[in-house]
């Protein structure tokens, strides 16, 4: 004998249940919508044939219409995302057949007064706020109007139960209906309510993470800016002074071009994060030959890469083509060279290639610099910056770093990298191809 999988039986109830409430794409009030509807459709496939049998057949039939109108109102919520129009009709219908079924089930001494609370708790559930006022007062004016017409003209009720019997099972049944729909209602309610508030205190917390992760950098930029100005002001001021020899001016200027790179470098990084904090990230995703991009980049950062007597090699497929925004894609190799130049010794040496790997093209850019510290690999690619120094003293905070991979994700790629300390680092950039 088998009994099935239960994961899979767990499984494949909650996607049906998925599917007739409707996924959290749906707004909240219309979830509540969906499940009262489907809650009172249920109640009533069993409630129209036991008012038949216990000889309330005017109660089952007019049960019967209520309940094809609420269908119709499920409908419209939940196929159509119509929740205002769903609560109007299910709310008017409802108030419409309870106050009709008041007069033929013994009004006051039968169960619609019940009846008529626990729909005004489940509509008040599922209704948008700006509703409220309505039906209070809808609901007020609708109680106290069948009770005055009862009062002053009795003989309007009709008691059509078929004896005592009957009467004390319809109030039972009645009042186990209440209880069920309270319970159901509520602890929906009450579960949607913790799910949104637990979501609320997770984005807290990741907001206030970022915002410290954001304030730190903002530091870090201001500390590490200090340096480069101080040393580009020191090295103007020499250049004025007109007292260096050719060979101490060479190397002067050697420097102070080290150090306007570096800052450029660290700005142009900053401003374009800044840019993406404030606006998002607006990309032009058009299809470009890889090494028509890359080729510029390639050839400015050779220069930069001879001033520590660095060898950059490159070897582009010129036939690989990839749906990318230029711009991004350059700053993503031009920040990945201008850090293998950083943290490679002189006499060192770059390679970038690029290769079609299946359906993908791989950007590789390789080197064989000092490597990256283990405890430093896994917060690479996060704002969980510091100040780093490359092989001579050239500042980083490693913002590049992670606009890197953002960029990488918006293309739908990937940036990996392996590294080993002393022996070089290797970061891949993966991106579909197009033909």
């Amino acid at each position: 004998m088998t009994t099935g999988h239960p994961e899979k039986n767990r499984w494949d109830v909650g996607r049906w249940l998925r599917f007739l409430v409707g996924g959290r794409a749906l707004s909240l009030e219309n979830r509540l919508l969906n499940s009262a509807c489907l809650v009172v459709i249920f109640i009533m496939v069993f409630n129209i044939p036991f008012n038949y049998f216990s000889g309330l057949k005017i109660t089952s039939l007019i049960f019967l219409v209520f309940t094809a109108l609420i269908s119709v109102a499920y409908y419209l919520a939940r196929f159509r995302q119509r929740v205002v129009w769903g609560v109007v009709i299910a709310s008017g219908v409802g108030i419409v057949m309870f106050s009709i079924n008041y007069f033929f089930s013994a009004g006051v001494h039968g169960a619609s007064l019940l009846t008529f609370m626990l729909s005004f708790v489940v509509i008040i559930i599922m209704s948008p706020k700006k509703l409220y006022k309505w039906w209070v007062t809808l609901f007020l004016l609708v109680v106290i109007g069948l009770l005055v017409i009862e009062y002053h003209y009795p003989q309007t009720i009709i008691v059509t139960y078929a004896n005592s019997r009957a009467h004390f099972v319809d109030m039972a049944f009645a009042y186990a209906t209440g209880i069920f729909i309270c319970f159901f209602s509520l602890a929906y309610l009450k579960e949607a309510y913790n799910r949104e508030r637990d979501s609320a205190e997770r984005k807290t917390v990741a907001l206030a993470k970022m915002n410290d992760e954001k304030l730190k950098l903002f530091s870090i930029i201001s500390h590490d800016l200090q340096a480069p100005l101080a040393s580009l002001h020191s090295y103007v001021r020499l250049v004025a002074s007109d007292r260096l020899t050719p060979e101490e001016r060479r190397q002067v200027e050697s420097g102070l071009a080290t150090a306007l790179h570096g800052s450029q470098e660290m700005l142009s990084n900053m401003l374009v994060w800044s840019q993406s904090q404030l606006s998002g990230f607006r990309m032009s995703l058009v299809r470009n030959n890889i090494h028509q991009v890359l080729k510029p980049v390639i050839d400015v950062q050779k220069i930069y890469a001879s001033q520590k007597d660095i060898s950059l090699e490159a070897d582009i497929d010129d036939s690989l083509y990839a749906l990318v925004d230029r711009d991004m894609l350059q700053l993503i190799i031009r920040n990945l060279i201008a850090n293998a130049i950083k943290f490679t010794m002189p006499n060192g040496c770059i390679r970038v290639t690029a290769n079609r790997i299946g359906t993908e093209c791989e950007l590789v850019v390789e080197d064989n610099g000092i490597g990256i510290d283990e405890d430093q690999q896994a917060e690479l690619f996060t704002l969980k910056t510091r100040s780093t120094y490359g092989t001579n003293n050239e500042r980083g905070i490693g913002l590049g770093l992670f606009l890197c991979k953002e960029y990488a994700h918006a293309f739908k790629g990937s940036l990996t990298f392996e590294s080993e300390k002393g022996r070089g680092t290797t970061f891949r950039l993966r991106l579909p191809i197009v033909n």
